[in-house]
């Protein structure tokens, strides 16, 4: 559950909306509506922890995901289908060299009975237990699963995503979301592109 108490928007003495409070609850399904300008993309922001309120404050239990999907695309060029959407599971390469980084300096470290040390052998044992309590010995099936459930197809996988047009690259966007398993999903305009025709 997601509770927003009394968050309030000002922008150089202009109130883009104050006082708002409400609860997402466990399997809601929310729609924002509203005007352009009223601060619809800047609430799910503030909600992704991507911004913060001029004052009032969010309440989400610790371990919880909050997925942003923002109108504006932010798939890169340079990469196949697959090789963007695996994008998703970047954090658990970065969290591996964090342990082989730690695990390194440890090597090197003779102050065995110092409170830096302790501190040390912590942080890479609290990492090292997060890292392997992520299943990632399947992500490539996962990927493909998430893929092929959008609507690609086999042989879209090894094909540059420049190759699509804006809609399909917004489903791009999606499967990476969907492959962090978030508790909230929040979709700003998802529709904006899939007006367009891909290019097949």
């Amino acid at each position: 559950m997601i509770s927003v108490d009394g968050l309030t928007v000002e922008f150089g003495g202009t109130t883009l909306f104050s006082d708002v409070s409400f609860v997402i609850n466990e399997k809601d399904r929310i729609a924002l509506m509203g005007k352009n300008g009223a601060g619809k993309s800047t609430l799910l922001k503030i909600l992704a922890g991507a911004r913060q309120p001029s004052r009032g404050k969010i309440s989400a239990p610790k371990d919880s995901v909050i997925a942003y999907l923002p109108q504006h695309l932010m798939t890169e060029d340079g990469r196949t289908v697959f090789e963007e959407t695996a994008q998703a599971f970047s954090h658990l390469h970065e969290m591996e060299a964090e342990i082989e980084r730690l695990n390194k300096e440890l090597e090197t470290r003779t102050d065995y009975e110092s409170d830096s040390y302790m501190e040390l052998i912590e942080n890479v044992s609290a990492l090292s237990e997060k890292f392997y309590a992520i299943d990632a010995t399947n992500y490539e099936a996962d990927v493909e699963k998430a893929l092929l459930g959008l609507g690609f197809m086999r042989e879209d996988f090894n094909r540059q995503t420049s190759d699509f047009s804006g809609g399909w690259r917004m489903r791009i966007e999606l499967a990476k979301l969907l492959l962090q398993n978030p508790d909230v999903l929040l979709l700003d305009e998802p529709t904006n592109h899939l007006d367009h025709v891909p290019l097949k």
